[in-house]
């Protein structure tokens, strides 16, 4: 195995420590927000009106690792995706290049102009993948711990 198989592998595997790390996180969010109700109600920050399963719900919700968990999926699927997008531009790039006659020079593969137009395509791929990311993100972006209490606050009311 050469060094950048070695690299991308290592890199790969840094990738699922890191998700793995974010699922004990989100395994651990309900214990963490049980104490955190008990703690806010005996010194008197939270109203014992509010209902213990709605909070801890609630500050899953809000508080979770979220954005963190979409930032390691974009990271994990763009390492899994552009090796394969990767070969595919490769392919394409030597599909034209061989309709152009195949003449040996700027547009073979290999050469400056092949190198910087890998770079552009990986980077389109990369910014697009953060923009959908990103955009979904913010489109289904909970509310914040406040406003729900206070909508809990609103439902122990009634």
């Amino acid at each position: 195995m050469d060094l950048i198989t070695l690299l991308y592998f290592g890199m790969i595997a840094g990738l699922l420590v890191w998700g793995a790390g974010l699922f004990w996180a989100w395994s651990q969010l309900g214990t963490f927000a049980g104490e955190a109700y008990d703690s806010n109600v005996e010194l008197g920050m939270l109203s014992e009106e509010i209902d213990r399963d709605a909070y801890i719900a609630s500050y899953i919700k809000t508080e979770g690792p979220r954005s963190a968990t979409y930032r390691c999926l974009s990271a994990i699927g763009a390492s899994l995706l552009l090796p394969i997008l990767i070969a595919a531009f490769n392919r394409i790039w030597d599909s034209v290049w061989r309709l152009m006659g195949a003449i040996e020079g700027p547009f073979e593969r290999g050469y400056m102009l092949h190198t910087f137009m890998t770079f552009v395509f990986v980077m389109l791929v990369i910014v697009g993948m953060l923009y959908l990311v990103t955009a979904y993100y913010y489109r289904f972006m909970p509310p914040t711990l406040a406003e729900e209490v206070e909508r809990l606050k609103e439902e122990s009311r009634t």
